[in-house]
């Protein structure tokens, strides 16, 4: 949203910069009206315009490789509340104040005029309607209103130019681009071009009427005195217009100006230029691929044969002019499985699961190294190794029953194989490609999955313990013999309490555990007392540890390392729900972690870099030291004093 605002204001800048060296000189003063308005609705739409740029498949080895390396879900009951982005809130704060009282300022000016209206004489002119004021104000128009001065009006003391000026501001509506360049400042008070915009585009009506007086037969002289009589220095009216003498000079000099219709001509040209380069620069384009066709595919087939026949030819021709014959090749023509099936360019009907989870192999044993795969509506999708990855999985779980899904691009390090063409159907289809079924015992042809990455050991000890879960699933479900793979039976479930979620919220300021079952929530303080939403306490004892969460037994509850709160233990073992935490950072690797996130040092109050501060801890092992993060700045404070903090700041050292 920032950006697109910053795109538009850059674009109305140049629009406003356009205006004011090429057309404000100029005589055309309906045509810089409309430029004017139309100026805004430009500068708002060229942002938001996107060009669809249609590119054929890349079919080469250069597709860009992505990390298809098996993730570890560590995803886990206890949920930690982020902190609250307070310079967001008082950025959207101050905005709306800032509305608010610009919309304000807008309904109170527009009640003033029609109080005035309401409370004096008014006279019917034509189509117009003057209002007659006691107290001496300069002449002003809102609509087909004329506000003058009663004396004067009675007394034919007002001259026929300026009745005819005010009378060209209400006949050609001006004070509905007012109206509009209003409410337009009330969105975007902030913008310095609105207020830059309404003063154009005030002054251009003033050009207006000037020059409407003037076509009537007015004499020039005559007229700019009278303005000058007329003219006035006091504050400018928000929703009307009125001479004013601040833009007298420039007035002046347009009246004299007739531009030359070659020079108006010339002037309006270059627009188009201007338009170009803005929709350039500041519009978007998306590439997007277009359908891939079973002619590219077999047209790339054909290119990879001949090169394979060629580079074949030449071996045999080398080999045979050494005499010798030293290279083996590695099953002359292998073959290409799915899933265990025997597929050489063939067509498979699979679910979508058996498409998501489907594995590559040859009937050589040589690696699958990549492929592409492609799906009706959605770019080709590169695949790294035997199986796709989880960008892959997600768009393939989205087709629809008979989409036709295409395997090309299928690659060992010394082979490449035909396309294959999957449609998607149901599992219970009569011609499903069933793969060949494994016994209870018997070696599998089809390569098991990846085994998960070893634990992590700087990990939390919520995610330590659900990595090694994960690696125990695996270790359970696979059974690997000299290379050979043996489906282990599945395990009998294991009970969970999907009902039950735990956490920590923050109420008055401070962390506090909270345990939701069955859309019923309890929440307990740092001493493992129960507390209502306000914090208030409902017991004055520590809550028993095994009625915290249901069929567990809690004696401690850790947070980020560190034990949060202690429950009352009432049994005799000593087994805990959640592990101990990990051995805490060396300190030195604590200063190194900070400064590798830019964080600022200080000892004793005065800002160090982050080697001093690193010399410091090396020399002195009793020093204290106390980090803080907040909205992404880091801060590490040391000193040889116990360090004070409230809410994450230093009060004193």
């Amino acid at each position: 949203m920032e950006l697109l605002l910053l795109k538009s204001s850059v674009c109305l800048l140049v629009l406003l910069l356009f205006y004011k060296i090429a057309l404000e000189p100029l005589s055309v003063h309906k045509f810089k009206r409309v430029y004017l308005l139309v100026a805004v609705a430009i500068a708002a739409i060229i942002p938001f315009i996107t060009f669809v740029k249609y590119v054929q498949p890349n079919f080469d080895n250069s597709s860009l490789i992505f990390d298809t390396s098996p993730t570890i879900p560590l995803d886990t009951n206890f949920k930690i509340v982020e902190e609250t982005n307070y310079l967001f809130i008082i950025l959207w704060s101050i905005y709306a104040l800032g509305v608010g009282l610009f919309f304000i300022r807008f309904c109170i000016n527009l009640f003033q005029i029609i109080s005035k209206i309401r409370k004096h004489t008014k006279v019917k002119s034509k189509s117009f309607i003057n209002v007659l004021m006691e107290q001496i104000e300069v002449p002003h128009t809102f609509f087909n209103f004329i506000f003058l001065n009663k004396n004067k009006f009675e007394n034919n003391q007002i001259p026929p130019e300026v009745l005819l000026h005010e009378q060209t501001h209400a006949k050609q509506k001006h004070s509905l681009d007012i109206i509009f360049i209003e409410l337009l400042q009330v969105v975007f008070w902030f913008n310095p071009l609105v207020y830059w915009l309404k003063k154009e585009v005030k002054l251009n009506h003033e050009f207006l009427a000037d020059q409407d007086v003037i076509n009537q037969g007015v004499d020039t002289k005559t007229y700019q005195t009278i303005l000058l009589q007329f003219s006035s220095n006091q504050q400018e009216l928000a929703l009307a217009n009125a001479i004013n003498y601040s833009s007298i000079k420039k007035r002046f000099t347009l009246m004299k100006t007739q531009t030359p219709k070659r020079t108006k001509w010339i002037r309006s040209v270059l627009l188009l230029p201007l338009l170009a380069l803005l929709l350039y620069s500041f519009s978007s384009t998306k590439e997007v691929e277009k359908e891939l066709t079973p002619a590219m595919l077999f047209q790339d087939e054909k290119e990879v044969n001949t090169r394979q026949n060629t580079l074949t030819k030449q071996i045999e021709d080398d080999l045979d002019k050494i005499g010798q014959l030293k290279i083996n090749y590695l099953n002359q023509n292998p073959t290409l499985k799915i899933n265990g099936i025997a597929c050489d360019g063939c067509t498979l009907n699979l679910s979508k699961k058996g498409i998501a989870e489907l594995i590559l192999s040859t009937t050589n044993q040589e690696d699958i190294t990549n492929f592409k795969l492609k799906i009706p509506g959605i770019k080709t999708l590169f695949n790294e190794g035997n199986m796709p990855n989880n960008e892959t999985r997600q768009y393939v779980l989205k087709t629809k029953k008979g989409d036709i899904i295409q395997l090309f691009d299928i690659k060992t390090k010394s082979n490449k194989f035909k396309p294959v063409v999957i449609k998607v159907v149901d599992k219970n289809d009569e011609n499903y490609s069933e793969s060949p079924k494994v016994k209870k015992g018997d070696a599998s042809s089809i390569p098991p999955p990846p085994p998960p990455p070893p634990v992590n050991p700087n990990a939390t000890p919520e995610e330590r313990e659900k990595q090694e879960r994960v690696i125990k699933k695996y270790d359970k479900e696979n059974k690997i013999i000299k290379g050979k793979v043996y489906k282990n039976p599945p395990p009998p479930p294991t009970p969970l309490h999907s009902d039950t979620e735990t956490g920590f919220i923050n109420i008055n300021d401070e962390a506090h555990f909270f345990v939701t079952t069955k859309n019923k929530t309890k929440y307990y303080n740092k001493s493992g007392i129960e507390v209502d939403k306000k914090g208030n306490k409902l017991s004055n004892i520590p809550t028993d540890g095994s009625k915290v969460i249901p069929g567990q037994k809690i004696t401690k509850v850790y947070k980020d390392g560190k034990v949060f709160i202690k429950f009352k233990k009432t049994w005799k073992d000593d087994d805990l729900t959640l592990p101990p935490p990990p051995p805490p950072m060396k300190t030195t690797d604590h200063i190194i972690s900070m400064a590798k996130k830019d964080a600022s040092f200080y000892y004793n109050g005065e800002a160090i870099t982050s080697d001093k501060a690193l010399d410091l801890v090396k020399n002195n092992s009793e020093l204290n030291i106390s980090s803080h993060t907040n909205n992404g700045v880091s801060t590490v404070h040391l000193s040889e004093k116990p360090i004070k903090t409230v809410n994450g700041k230093v009060v004193n050292e």
